[in-house]
This record gives C-alpha cells, sequence and structure tokens, in this order.
C-alpha cells in the first residue's frame, strides 16, 4: 500500500472514531425520571435509531397518560439529516388520521434539543416477539397479518406518502389483534423520478442493494419490505436439519405456489406491483385459499 493511501485510512479511521466519540458524548439519553417541557416524565428508553432517541413518557398535562417522545440526536441537529428530518417526520405524521398510526401529539424544541411526541401504541413489536418470545406463525397467521400492514399502507399510499422502513421492528402486534405501524423517520413524499430526498442524495454507495431499494422514495420500496417480513414470519415455522446449507427461501419453505408467486412480486423478482390495490387483490385471494 502506498504512503498516501495508507495516509487517507489512517485520516478516515481516526475521523470515524471521532464522530463516533462525539456522538458517545453528546447523544446519551435523558435518564428515568427526567422531566421534559415541564410535562413529559421519561420511564425508559425505548430506542435509539439513526437519528433520533426514542422515549416512553408520562404525560402530566393529560392526566398521566403514556406517550412516545422522540428526540433529534444532538449530534445529528445541526446537520443536513437533523432538521430537514425532524420537519418532514412531523410533517408526515401530521398528515395522518389512521388507528393504526401513531398521531402526532406535539413538537417543540427545549434547551436546542427537538422533539416530536406521539401516541403510544401498546403491544409487542415482530421482532420481540420472535426473537425474544420465540413467537411462531402459521402460513395464514402470516398472510392475515401482512393484510393488516397492507390497509395501513393502502391509507399512507393514498396520502402520497412511502413509509421506507416497512420493518418487523416497527410492525406493532396490538392486544386486540390489530397491526400498527409505528416509526416515520424515513417516510417522504412519493417522488415521480425516485430520486432521494435532499438530506440523502450523498448517501448513495453507503448502502447495500437491498437498502437501496427500501430507500427509494416510490410505493414498489414498501413493496420490497412488505416481502422481506413476510418470509420473516414464515421462516418462524422453518425448522433447519444439522448440516444442512443454505437453499434459499423457495427451496427451504413448503409454500403454496402463489404465495411464491406473490412474495417474488413484492421482491422484485418477476414483475413488481404497480399499485397497491393490486397486490391486495392478489393477498385477498391467497388468504381465500389457504386455511
Amino acid at each position: 500500500m502506498r504512503w498516501r493511501d495508507m495516509l487517507l485510512r489512517f485520516r478516515n479511521e481516526a475521523e470515524h472514531s471521532l464522530k463516533r466519540l462525539r456522538e458517545f458524548v453528546l447523544d446519551r439519553p435523558f435518564r428515568p425520571g427526567t422531566v421534559i417541557r415541564g410535562r413529559y416524565s421519561i420511564r425508559k428508553v425505548l430506542g435509539i435509531g439513526s437519528y433520533g432517541i426514542s422515549y416512553l413518557c408520562e404525560d402530566s398535562a393529560a392526566n398521566g397518560h403514556t406517550c412516545v417522545m422522540k428526540q433529534v440526536k444532538p449530534s445529528k441537529r445541526a446537520g443536513r439529516t437533523g432538521l430537514p428530518v425532524y420537519e418532514r417526520e412531523a410533517a408526515v405524521l401530521g398528515k395522518f388520521d389512521h388507528p393504526d398510526i401513531p398521531k402526532l401529539l406535539d413538537r417543540f424544541e427545549e434547551r436546542n434539543d427537538l422533539f416530536l411526541c406521539m401516541e403510544y401504541k401498546e403491544g409487542r413489536n415482530l421482532e420481540d416477539l420472535i426473537m425474544a418470545d420465540g413467537t411462531v406463525f402459521t402460513v395464514p397467521e402470516a398472510l392475515r397479518l401482512i393484510h393488516g400492514v397492507v390497509g395501513i399502507l393502502e391509507y399512507v399510499h393514498s396520502r402520497h406518502i412511502v413509509h421506507r422502513d416497512v420493518r418487523i421492528p416497527n410492525l406493532i402486534l396490538q392486544p386486540d389483534g390489530r397491526t400498527a405501524l409505528i416509526d416515520f423517520g424515513l417516510a417522504c413524499p412519493v417522488s415521480a423520478d425516485g430520486r432521494l430526498p435532499f438530506e440523502e442524495e450523498d448517501g448513495g454507495d453507503k448502502y447495500t442493494e437491498e437498502k437501496r431499494i427500501r430507500r427509494k422514495p416510490v410505493f414498489a420500496s414498501d413493496f420490497y419490505a412488505l416481502g422481506h417480513s413476510l418470509l420473516f414470519l414464515l421462516y418462524t415455522g422453518f425448522e433447519e436439519k444439522p448440516g444442512q446449507t443454505d437453499r434459499g427461501w423457495e427451496e427451504e419453505l413448503r409454500l403454496h405456489p402463489d404465495i411464491r408467486r406473490f412474495i417474488r412480486r413484492l421482491l422484485q423478482l418477476d414483475q413488481p406491483y404497480d399499485t397497491i390495490a393490486e397486490l391486495r387483490r392478489d393477498l385477498d385471494e391467497l388468504i381465500g385459499k389457504v386455511r
């Protein structure tokens, strides 16, 4: 390796380390019991994402009602992905009034920090149900669950919004059996030419091919993500035999041919779905066939 390449590599590694150190110092979550804006009492941290920290809170101004408060990471606040993403998420949530999408309750700035407060959707996300609880979904159960997500996406897409992050951690199975879709931090208006929002335009090569497809601001991105979510549910019933090599989902999962064709279209391996109405018609037929 030439000395110039070595210098560049070490410089990049140093910059990366400094960035991580800065994030560690600046992005420490608030402790449980901290009160924000004189009303939101933090119970626990729900999660830390690429640009935000989510907390479960009690709102003293609403008789102790539980809500979710999302804070833009201080390290992101002044950058290209801070205020623009915050404003976009607030604008997107403000468009919605759907029982399975968290309602935007409040947005404010406190000591230079940016916050959104949203309705709390009670239940367990599918990632925890599968990975932590070991829940196994039958094929009919998986199809019905995805059907609920399609219903939510029909509403979202009718507002000309694409979610871009339909993954099992963002799907909540509620106590009444309905599914909720959360985390609209990446959601944005549909783009006619498929161009990324301006603050993401320099993201290009840092994404894998799968993530690039998920992130495109077109409806097909959500269909693609649905396909992967459905496969996660279907694999909960798969038992791997000792010494068995990876053969791919089409060989490993014993699926009805129509289900296989449906997933292939979601994953854009065959002719992709043009509209969610077309997708839903096929899914309705599958649910009728598979009992």
